[in-house]
């Protein structure tokens, strides 16, 4: 191992991941925490007997290097679940992933035969002309037809990312659509794919801790770090990273009223990267800070609501395309793992993403219970009269946008920071990439592989079309 002391800037699951193999390793390793506690955006709650998550999380792979380390962190706090998620719309649930008997049932004839009609007539006119694939609605439309694009994809996405689909990249399609059209769909449907053939989007069962949430992932990971020798400090807020040529020299960080100083032989971040070159000194060209601010992340509200009922629903989460209604998803913690919630009692998440700053953003948690409450209610979930309590959890950066220059401005941003010899960006954040669970894990440990190998694969995990899931 050619680094003997590591600095990992943030403690989410790809930072753990990264400092856990470092450590195993026998390297000296820093991890520097912004938040109060580890985990990122797979960090988990507790509050008046509750556990509770960021939204939603599953982890699933077919990494064997991943199965193994969770099983060794996990052990017998493992559980195993079926996921149940559906679509409310049309004031009608529909199964997630698609099935036909639900749709058949569901959807009225004369949308099922528009449905048809739309599809092939756009299957007729790509044999002649095909349209382009340069944003998402195309490439959606070329495989859909424009009823099911409507109903299923365009609202929806609109609504989570607040901008036209015209203008949003078509990457974003292909790594999270992965029936490539209807006939697909109605195949895959009817004939189910066999175990290990499946799509994302059909592998079912995931796992899940028993007890502390998703982000019992992250605490184990943690403790694992601190047992080796691996030292985690939280309320340490990244202020500068000094740069003489092409290493970084120091990595600046506050801590309490006093700036701290880390020396190191490598730093490893996964804090946002956008974020990441405005604290490098001497300071990027002014091209990189310009492409840098052009690279824009969702913001998100979590509502949760407290209820006195022993349960809303079976599903794990539901998607609300409905545009007359602010909440986009909502999940019921309770069927993830029964010890959640108290006995009689579930809690809801309810997402609303926003901008930075906007109004939803700064909005009272007095003023987004309403929203919360009134949009369940009125879709017949729950009663007014049944919410105890409230409560509010914001993200700033949930979500990187993929618009259509999104590429391009983070070509120029990534090209500054690996011209730094001995700063590696990975994560989420890092790389600026909408990607899953098992993705942040594996380029964490991806990135312990580049510093010991003086490689720099990282940037391959959850490239390309791929499914997500």
């Amino acid at each position: 191992m050619k680094k003997k002391r590591v600095v990992v800037l943030g403690a989410g699951l790809a930072g753990l991941s990264a400092a856990y193999k470092l450590a195993q390793e026998g390297t000296e390793v820093t991890v520097l925490e912004k938040s109060d506690e580890v985990g990122g955006l797979a960090r988990s709650f507790q509050r008046s007997g509750y556990t509770y998550d960021y939204g939603p999380h599953r982890f699933h792979t077919g990494n064997p290097e991943l199965i193994e380390l969770i099983n060794d962190l996990l052990g017998d706090n493992i559980g195993i679940r079926d996921r149940t998620s559906r679509i409310y719309m049309e004031n009608r649930f529909f199964n997630y992933p698609l099935k036909l008997d639900n749709i058949l049932k569901n959807l009225p004839v004369s949308v099922l035969i528009r449905s048809f009609v739309d599809f092939f007539a756009v299957k007729v006119k790509n044999i002649f002309c095909k349209a382009g694939e340069d944003n998402f609605e195309t490439w959606v439309l070329n495989r859909y037809g424009r009823t099911l694009y409507r109903m299923f994809f365009g609202v929806y996405t609109e609504k989570t990312w607040g901008i036209p689909c015209t203008q949003i990249s078509a990457d974003w399609a292909s790594q999270r659509i992965t029936l490539l059209s209807l006939w697909d769909a109605v195949k895959k449907t009817v004939f189910r794919p066999k175990v290990g053939n499946q799509p994302r989007t059909y592998v079912s069962k995931f796992w899940y801790p028993k007890r502390g949430g998703i982000g019992r992932i992250s605490t184990r990971l943690a403790e694992e770090i601190e047992k080796l020798g691996g030292r985690i400090f939280l309320g340490a807020g990244v202020r500068e990273l000094v740069t003489v040529g092409n290493r970084v020299k120091k990595v600046v960080y506050s801590s309490g009223k006093e700036d701290m100083e880390e020396v190191s032989d490598a730093v490893v971040s996964t804090i946002p990267i956008t974020e990441l070159c405005k604290l490098i000194t001497p300071s990027a060209p002014k091209d990189v800070h310009e492409a840098a601010s052009r690279m824009k992340h969702r913001s998100m509200v979590f509502v949760y609501l407290a209820l006195d009922r022993d349960k809303v629903t079976d599903d794990h989460w539901i998607y609300l395309p409905d545009d007359k209604l602010t909440v986009h998803r909502i999940s019921e913690f309770k069927n993830f793992s029964e010890f959640n919630s108290p006995d009689g009692k579930t809690l809801l998440c309810c997402e609303i993403t926003c901008d930075h700053g906007d109004e939803v953003w700064e909005a009272s948690d007095e003023h987004l219970r309403e929203i919360a409450v009134k949009d369940l209610s009125r879709i017949g979930l729950i009663r007014h009269d049944e919410v105890e309590e409230t409560w509010t959890h914001r993200a700033r950066y949930a979500y990187p946008i993929y618009d259509l220059d999104y590429l391009r401005h983070l070509q120029a941003v990534k090209d500054f920071v690996d011209s730094i010899d001995d700063l590696h960006s990975a994560g989420r954040q890092g790389l600026f990439k909408y990607n899953n669970m098992d993705h942040s894990i594996e380029m964490g440990i991806e990135v312990s592989r580049d510093l010991r190998l003086d490689s720099q694969n990282v940037d391959e995990i959850a490239s390309g079309s791929d499914y997500f899931g």
